[in-house]
């Protein structure tokens, strides 16, 4: 039997393992971390707990492979600590296992949950129970596959530093019983950490297989194609078939399917062996003496095989990773944070009013806030953040598009004075209404009532501005609401009630003056000399057209002798008369040519105008009076308790979003205080602890924080010529305050929290830089 069918086995070596465990025998990873490495793998540890995998994702190590490859037997080498084994799809969730190394002679201990009930959480306190908790957790789950996970942490000595996830096997083909839906399911799985640039792969292949054929090594090529974070882990050589040998030898010498990271050879307990109760220690003699008595084996690279040598280039490459990533974590965390503290910012804005002096205390300042902004985007000046951050609340630039469509569809109305046969059917219109004028004198009655029908096709664009104006204020000052007063949802309905109430009356005087605006129109009235002058040019252009129109009759039949020019001044001085019998002589025609002239001039005239005071009337009847009469509606409300009790009741889901954020906001604090702490330490920084007095001002520090970290900038001067307590005990600027009374510091807040709270003599913990 292979040494890696054991975990094709249904037979459990819980017990075996518990008596590697009971006999101190430490996992084989932990050989292979030194001192200086093991901060790198806390940090990822601390940070993987701390945000959740959701804001960042961290180095980490997951194991791939097929179903049945060798996978769990592979994490039990290096961890230490026994997976579920059997056949089929054995892992049918993510399994994430994280140790954490205790003092010699603490108990070994393990607590489980999963990741939809964090707070049920399962204690074990063997290896064999935790085997058999894993178990139970899988099947809570699921009977077939589930993307939820299970996280497992252990506390005991024999353990090292490190977080290991153990994936479901790829599956190939469904068996009996399977949801077919399952394959795509896995492979999902597997896929969303290939493609986290921050996993190391170890892809599982077992040495008796076909390496051509090896799927999960084409993944891993697609995510990771300069092969940085891939490393291939050969399982079941004993099971090599003769012949196969040189082939197997190819790849292990990273010839044949080459990753830049290359192979290591690995030879797990046999089932037999496991049933035998083969300690860790045995089966490491077991597995050297195979590769040296291997005949094409023994005379390759020792470092090719072996539990061990995996563990050494594993772990070097972890910490490399966990270097080569801590900035880009970093600037993800302050990105994360600062968008968490913005989002908390808004839903704290105000805080909480408990008395009716406070309500009214706190309503008179939102109104005030509130008004002052609305008055703001009315004008149209846009210098406050909360502006500037929502675009969408620039009301005076959004209303200009509305008075320039209003521009646009009255120019629309304008009668087609240019067409040729406005002439005549104006000069009918005009024949129609003939009175008692005498021959030769226009009619100014005409005049009005033609001015009458165009100005009455202003209307409906006028008043549909009018209603986009008013719409479009109420968009705003209702957005404006949800801005700046977040946490009470009461509040905000009531003074949107009183925006539409204030609006639909703004809405119904604009339309009255709109309406006398265009009673005015109908009954023409200039003093501007734009309309005569503009009915000259009128004019003049049309005599120019007539003179062109002449010449280019002539045009071709003039020649260069005198009774040639004779002829063609005769030719032009015809077409001429007839132009001005035409439209100056005493007829419907001319009279009907003048009366075109004045009334496109004067429509010009009346359009421009009636469009600018429509605008301004809208600017100033809707927009410009809102602020005002929504801060008096609003003072109302500071006499009536009542209302005021329920108006400052806050939403139950936005507290539920403060809490999350709050948790959230420390989780990230104290994930960047981590990195910041292991930047220094790792640094020209060492630790310094000062014990400090603390006097009637405290210990008259100034901090600040930076990048996370609590920096001394400064010390307080202290009254009647006292000492600074901080700078006498020995506190310098620039130093990071790490801990206090022995606890780390997670955030700014936290720190200055508890030196509130420090009474007497405080012992501080310090990183300095080295001079």
């Amino acid at each position: 039997m292979s040494s890696d069918d054991a975990e094709d086995s249904s037979a459990s070596p819980a017990t075996a393992v518990a008596e590697d465990n009971n006999t101190g025998e430490a996992s084989s990873i932990e050989q292979g971390i030194q001192r200086d490495v093991r901060p790198w793998l806390n940090l990822v540890d601390d940070l993987s707990n701390l945000t959740h995998d959701t804001e960042i994702s961290v180095p980490q190590i997951c194991v791939m492979g097929d179903q049945s490859s060798g996978k769990s037997s592979v994490l039990e080498s290096l961890s230490g600590i026994p997976f579920p084994r059997g056949s089929g799809l054995v892992t049918r969730c993510p399994i994430r296992l994280s140790m954490k190394r205790t003092a010699a002679g603490s108990a070994w201990i393990a607590h489980a949950h999963t990741s939809s009930s964090p707070g049920d959480v399962k204690r074990a306190e063997t290896p064999a129970h935790l085997t058999a908790l894993m178990e139970a957790l899988t099947d809570t789950l699921t009977s077939n596959f589930s993307t939820e996970s299970i996280n497992v942490k252990v506390t005991a000595p024999g353990v090292p530093d490190l977080t290991v996830v153990d994936l479901p096997g790829i599956i190939r083909t469904s068996t009996a019983g399977q949801d077919p839906r399952m394959i795509q399911q896995v492979n999902a799985l597997i896929d969303s950490f290939l493609m986290q640039e921050r996993t190391i792969i170890l892809c599982v292949i077992p040495a008796n297989q076909d390496i051509a054929t090896v799927d999960i090594l084409e993944r891993a090529l697609k995510v990771d194609p300069s092969g940085e974070r891939t490393i291939g882990v050969l399982t079941k050589p004993d099971l090599i078939g003769p012949g196969n040998e040189d082939e197997v030898m190819a790849v292990l010498l990273n010839v044949r399917k080459p990753l830049q990271l290359g192979y290591t050879m690995l030879r797990n307990r046999t089932q037999k062996e496991l049933a035998a109760g083969a300690s860790a220690a045995e089966a490491k003699r077991l597995e050297q003496e195979f590769f040296k008595a291997h005949p094409h084996f023994k005379s390759c690279d020792p470092k090719l095989f072996g539990i061990d040598n995996l563990t050494s280039r594993l772990t070097q490459l972890l910490v490399t990773r966990i270097q080569a990533e801590l900035v880009p974590m970093k600037a993800e965390v302050e990105s994360a944070l600062a968008s968490v503290r913005a989002e908390l910012k808004t839903l704290s804005g105000y805080g909480a009013a408990r008395g009716p002096a406070e309500r009214q205390k706190l309503l008179v300042t939102i109104t005030q806030e509130y008004v002052r902004h609305l008055t703001s985007v009315v004008q149209g000046e846009y210098r406050d953040r909360v502006i500037v951050v929502h675009p969408q609340l620039r009301l005076y630039t959004r209303a200009l598009g509305v008075f320039e469509e209003l521009r646009g569809k009255v120019e629309d109305t304008a009668p087609p004075f240019s067409d040729e046969n406005f002439v005549q059917i104006l000069a009918a219109q005009m024949d129609s209404l003939r009175g008692r004028e005498l021959p030769g004198f226009m009619s100014a009655q005409s005049f009005y009532m033609f001015m009458a029908q165009y100005v009455e096709a202003w209307r409906e664009p006028a008043r549909a501005a009018a209603a986009e104006v008013r719409a479009l204020t109420l968009e705003v000052a209702s957005r404006l609401l949800e801005v700046l007063v977040v946490q009470y949802p009461a509040l905000r309905e009531a003074v949107r009630g009183v925006a539409r109430r204030v609006l639909e009356e703004a809405h119904g005087s604009a339309l009255q003056a709109l309406d006398d605006l265009l009673r005015k129109e109908k009954d023409p009235f200039t003093v501007n000399d734009f309309l005569e002058q503009h009915i000259n040019k009128l004019r003049y252009d049309r005599f120019e057209t007539a003179v062109a129109a002449a010449f280019q009759e002539l045009q071709g039949k003039a020649t260069a002798d005198k009774a040639g020019w004779a002829a063609a001044k005769e030719n032009v001085g015809q077409a001429l008369r007839r132009w001005y019998r035409a439209t100056h002589g005493v007829n419907s025609a001319s009279n009907a040519e003048d009366m075109s002239a004045i009334l496109e001039a004067y429509w010009l005239l009346a359009a421009k105008r009636f469009v600018d005071n429509a605008c301004m009337t809208l600017d100033k009847v809707v927009m410009g009076d809102v602020a005002r009469r929504m801060q008096e509606e609003c003072y109302r409300f500071v006499q009536d308790d009542e209302r005021l009790s329920r108006f400052f009741e806050e939403d139950g889901k936005l507290l539920a979003r403060k809490h999350e954020l709050t948790e959230r906001r420390d989780r990230l604090s104290k994930a960047s205080a981590a990195m910041a702490n292991i930047q220094v330490r790792n640094g020209r920084a060492r630790p310094v602890r000062v014990t400090v007095t603390a006097g009637q001002l405290g210990l008259g520090l100034s901090l600040a924080e930076d990048g996370g970290r609590v920096v001394v900038k400064g010390f307080r001067p202290m009254p009647d010529g006292h000492r600074n307590p901080g700078q006498e005990a020995g506190v310098k600027l620039g130093d990071v305050l790490e801990q206090v009374e022995g606890h780390r510091l997670g955030s700014f807040q936290e720190a200055i929290e508890r030196l509130k709270r420090s009474r007497g003599t405080v012992v501080l913990t310090l990183l300095r830089e080295r001079g």
